[in-house]
């Protein structure tokens, strides 16, 4: 969408580079959506929900923000104005109705350079409530940015509904993307932070390809080349980027033990969620410890940063090795340590990263030692001004990564969710099913006897 003469025109941040980088992996531009809906235990007024949408535009000004091409390049800018003028509404008789309608709208490509760099759809729910389902290109939002649009959304309608004053404004992404143009004292910031970072990610060996099917995939790719020493597959092949989705929940009763633990213990459910899978991979990859994980940092450091929409996190390479005489209770020690160490270097832009693990693992542009994106999306009962919510991602059809994986503790159901975004031409729903079960009863085995080592774990947990 080309703006009108006299705009101000800027470039891509580096958070957003990291979205363009994506697109060159894929040929579904839809690889990069954020759709997400929460249904909310009330029947909301849609007309004045309509007006609330239009406010929470003029606010959130990455909602405003439109993309183009200029030549080989694509620049920015932000409109002044812009409403929907309508927004449709369904009524879902079933969850299962509900989901694939979501879903087929999170797979379809969205028309950023024609102008569409979000959807907003209303729907009643089966059972019940009322639900907002948003679909935005990574390019304006990110995850945070995206729950940002919901809880400053409610705040505006609770207004309308009550008369009351707006809630204070938001901070400015454009002010944020005005920041990082031309910047020769951040670049030379982003320098020195990636120097530190590069020798973290390059450690003294290569990291190993742990797949959540084994080292099946590694095995393949080892023959197809006939190198028996491969340990970095070539997995970003943008023909076969098909996804499938799967949710699978905790028992109350399991979920139950993790938040006992963790309150005992006071640690983030994140490190333990996280070892969970790491200790598994180890297990069922030939007890190859060494994992490197990208994990979604949301990037916001200041006030004005968290309360700000638009696209400022990005992945962030969590490398762990694991000490199988280590004990489980030490081992969440260390991770929290490395996620300390990550996030205060955490400015360090992707591309940085990536260029760094293929000059120095002296990759091809196919190959990554990355096996998932990890996240784990806090959540409380709080969060939408005390109304009982649900939450749902969607699945977007095709991604570059073999997998994402999105953990979270549901605040209400009080049970633990876990999505599996995963590319079906490297892992099945049965082997990702698998692979989930045998995560839950490593995270029990840790919880339930934290002394124990790593290693008794794994082999506990690989008969």
């Amino acid at each position: 969408m080309k703006p009108q003469k006299n705009k101000t025109i800027y470039h891509l941040i580096h958070s957003q580079d990291m979205v363009q980088y994506m697109w060159r992996y894929t040929l579904h531009m839809q690889a990069t959506h954020i759709p997400f809906s929460l249904v909310f235990d009330e029947e909301l007024d849609f007309s004045l929900l309509v007006k609330a949408v239009n406010l929470e535009i003029a606010r959130n000004d990455c909602l405003r923000l439109r993309l183009f091409r200029q030549g080989l390049k694509i620049r920015e800018y932000f409109l002044d104005e812009y409403r929907l003028e309508k927004i449709p509404l369904k009524t879902f008789r079933t969850r299962q109705e509900q989901e694939r309608v979501l879903d087929a709208d999170a797979s379809t490509k969205l028309d950023v350079f024609g102008g569409e760099t979000f959807r907003v759809i209303f729907f009643r729910a089966p059972g019940g409530g009322s639900g907002i389902y948003l679909n935005a290109s990574h390019m304006i939002m990110d995850a945070m940015a995206a729950f940002m649009f919901f809880k400053d959304l409610l705040a505006v309608y609770d207004s309308l509904k009550n008369g009351t004053p707006m809630p204070r404004p938001l901070s400015r992404y454009e002010d944020i993307i005005a920041s990082e143009q031309d910047n020769p004292a951040l670049e030379e910031h982003l320098a020195k932070e990636g120097k530190i970072l590069e020798d973290w990610v390059v450690m003294d060996r290569r990291p190993v390809f742990n797949a959540m099917n084994g080292p099946k995939v590694l095995d393949r790719h080892s023959r197809l080349v006939h190198k028996k020493d491969l340990n970095m597959p070539f997995v970003y092949m943008p023909l076969n980027d098909k996804t499938h989705l799967l949710k699978l929940r905790l028992s109350r009763e399991d979920s139950a033990k993790i938040d006992a633990f963790v309150a005992e213990n006071r640690l983030s459910p994140e490190w333990v969620v996280q070892l969970g899978m790491r200790l598994y991979l180890s297990a069922i990859n030939r007890h190859a410890n060494d994992s490197l994980f990208w994990v979604l940092c949301p990037r916001r450091k200041t006030v004005k940063e968290k309360r700000c929409g638009g696209t400022l996190a990005s992945p962030m390479p969590w490398r762990e090795i694991l000490r199988e005489d280590k004990t489980f209770r030490q081992t969440l020690d260390q991770l929290a340590q490395t996620q300390a160490f990550l996030f205060r270097h955490s400015d360090v832009p992707y591309l940085t990263v990536r260029e760094t693990e293929l000059r120095r693992f002296h990759l091809t542009l196919l190959q990554s030692a990355n096996s998932m994106m990890f996240s784990y999306l806090p959540l409380d009962e709080n969060t939408f001004g005390g109304r009982k919510y649900e939450i749902a991602g969607y699945n977007i059809g095709y991604y570059v990564i073999p997998v994402y994986t999105l953990a979270l503790r549901d605040p209400f159901e009080k049970r633990y969710v876990f999505s599996y975004i995963h590319r079906l031409w490297l892992t099945t729903d049965e082997e990702v099913e698998r692979f989930h079960a045998g995560v839950v009863r490593t995270i029990l085995a840790g919880i339930e006897n934290p002394e124990k080592t790593l290693g008794e774990i794994m082999e506990e947990v690989s008969c």
